[in-house]
């Protein structure tokens, strides 16, 4: 039975690396194409990462390297190097320049085609390379099946304190995407990382992984290891660092694979775009105070268990393969 058809737009960096490895290991997938865009990496750099990620997963999908600035608003730097330092260190030199002769904006419309209305978008980064194909395709939305975005923040940013990081990188984007009339846009807030991340306890499980497991290095490295985003993303959300393992990219892995496990709101959402103290906060009208309908399904929770039975699954997954 073929996998759902999907296309990844991301900006890399070691949470990626998770969600790819989900996405790859739950078997539920037929991975179309990965499109890069700046955020935690260049879009060079990070389809560097991907070509390596994807060497790990033995996988045959294109790479193409997108945007490399926002639409309008031009942020300052809120990611540092460290956070895809480990991938800086283990794709130099392990990949060649084979990225696909073509801009994403074309290849995400030119794949959503050929689908027939069935293929999914997954988001991981500033969606500036959606908005492009968006102004470029406008019937973009009636061939994408659902879209899922890592991304917004229903309490607590990360960039800033009002604003998560994807988001407030290019507003713009995302309220052209609120605005496109897509069948079915679900939002995976930062916020809903509180009930689906892994404890201390857990991440240090992935010691005890096969040798042959292709995902064990990096996962050490990364996630056993801890981060300072790591450390800055629990204090966002009160969570005690030394107890909880928390990774936004794979939080919406587990949200796209099976969406049945999460409740959700629908809800009319907006975003701030031109306030130098607010730009990029996400606004939810959980009240009800506008006329207009639901234009997200918000992620709001699922239990912690599920998502980590969820994560091991997919990870074993792969001590089953020949690669």
């Amino acid at each position: 039975m073929a996998g759902r058809p999907l296309i990844i737009d991301t900006d890399s960096g070691y949470e990626f690396a998770q969600a790819l490895m989900l996405i790859e290991g739950c078997g539920l997938f037929d991975i179309k194409g990965i499109c890069t865009v700046f955020g935690t990496a260049a879009p060079n750099r990070g389809a560097a990462h991907v070509q390596f990620l994807r060497s790990i997963c033995d996988g045959k999908w294109p790479v193409i390297s997108g945007s490399e600035k926002a639409l309008i608003v031009r942020r300052k730097e809120t990611r540092t190097a460290a956070d895809c330092s480990v991938l800086d260190e283990l794709a130099s030199g392990t990949v060649g320049p084979d990225l696909a002769d073509e801009h994403p904006w074309d290849f995400i419309y030119r794949t959503a085609v050929e689908q027939n209305g069935e293929a999914e978008l997954f988001c991981t980064g500033p969606l500036t390379n959606i908005a492009v194909t968006l102004i470029r395709h406008r019937d973009l939305p009636k061939y994408i099946k659902r879209i899922t975005i890592a991304g917004g923040a229903s309490r607590r940013g990360d960039a800033t304190p009002y604003a998560e990081f994807n988001i407030y990188s290019d507003p713009h984007a995302f309220k052209s995407i609120l605005d496109a009339g897509f069948k079915q846009v679900d939002l995976v807030d930062l916020e809903f990382c509180r009930s689906a991340h892994l404890t201390v306890a857990e991440a240090g499980n992935l010691r005890s992984l096969s040798a042959d497991n292709p995902w064990k290095g990096l996962l050490e490295k990364t996630v056993v290891n801890g981060s300072l985003r790591n450390r800055e993303l629990c204090a966002r959300l009160e969570l005690d660092s030394s107890e909880a393992i928390i990774s936004h990219d794979a939080a919406a892995a587990f949200v796209l694979a099976i969406p049945a496990a999460i409740t959700v709101s629908s809800v009319y959402t907006m975003v701030e775009q031109r306030s130098e103290l607010s730009g990029g906060r996400t606004l939810f009208d959980f009240g009800k105070r506008f006329t207009d309908g639901p234009n997200v399904r918000l992620a709001r929770y699922t239990t912690r268990e599920m998502f980590s039975d969820f994560y091991f699954r997919c990870l074993k997954a792969y001590d089953r393969r020949l690669f």
